[in-house]
């Protein structure tokens, strides 16, 4: 699945469909907010490249510790997004002792390194969205596109996160090198005037990557 964040000044989310009834879904679009509604593999809501929010109510949060839910879904989690987070709305835990629940989010923190945020109402929730998005988005206006599986990363996206690693070399141009090259190993072993052919790259951003690639490490 390809989710794209095109250049606007509005905040946007792609939330899954499963949650598009909710009072938080409901919220985000009284607040402005361009909602997307799409069948999500990972998550609840994507709000860029690296930022998916998983939404759980007190017993849900419940019910996936006790079935061992929780913690496949943080390791999917943890496979697609960089900056993933678990938000949990109510504090009505009925059915798990007050230890196991801080068990669960101290795994959460600890062994998965996602944080979880509590929020009183669905209400409350969208506003932390809203901030979320701003900041994701509007505070580095770009265009995005996301690619990930349940199953964790393909080899495309491996691929494209090597090239996104070299310097100035966000994800439009490591597409538009893999596109041009067809593989990193060519990538690699091309010249400033080789990768100058691309379009975006130019002299500077040129001789950066040769020399990220082929000076010695010290």
């Amino acid at each position: 699945m390809e989710l794209v964040f095109e250049k606007n000044d509005k905040v946007q989310v792609y939330c899954d469909d499963r949650e598009e009834n909710t009072d938080a879904v409901d919220q985000l679009k009284r607040l402005g907010v361009i909602v997307k509604s799409v069948r999500l593999d990972v998550g609840d809501f994507v709000l860029s490249d690296r930022a998916c929010v998983e939404r759980k109510t007190a017993a849900d949060f419940e019910s996936s510790v006790i079935d061992g839910r929780l913690f496949t879904q943080a390791q999917e989690l943890k496979e697609n997004f960089a900056s993933p987070i678990i938000v949990i709305v109510g504090f009505d835990f009925e059915r798990l002792h007050e230890n196991a629940i801080r068990g669960a989010l101290i795994a959460l923190a600890v062994d998965y390194k996602i944080p979880a945020f509590f929020f009183h109402d669905e209400e409350d929730l969208a506003e932390f969205l809203l901030v979320l998005g701003k900041r994701e988005q509007l505070l580095k206006p770009k265009e995005m596109k996301i690619q990930f599986s349940k199953k964790g990363s393909s080899v495309e996206q491996q691929q494209r996160l090597i090239v996104e690693s070299l310097p100035m070399i966000g994800p439009k141009s490591a597409l538009a090198l893999l596109e041009h090259f067809g593989s990193v190993e060519k990538i690699v072993l091309a010249s400033d005037k080789e990768l100058q052919a691309v379009k975006g790259i130019g002299k500077q951003r040129a001789k950066q990557i040769r020399a990220v690639l082929s000076l010695p490490f010290k």
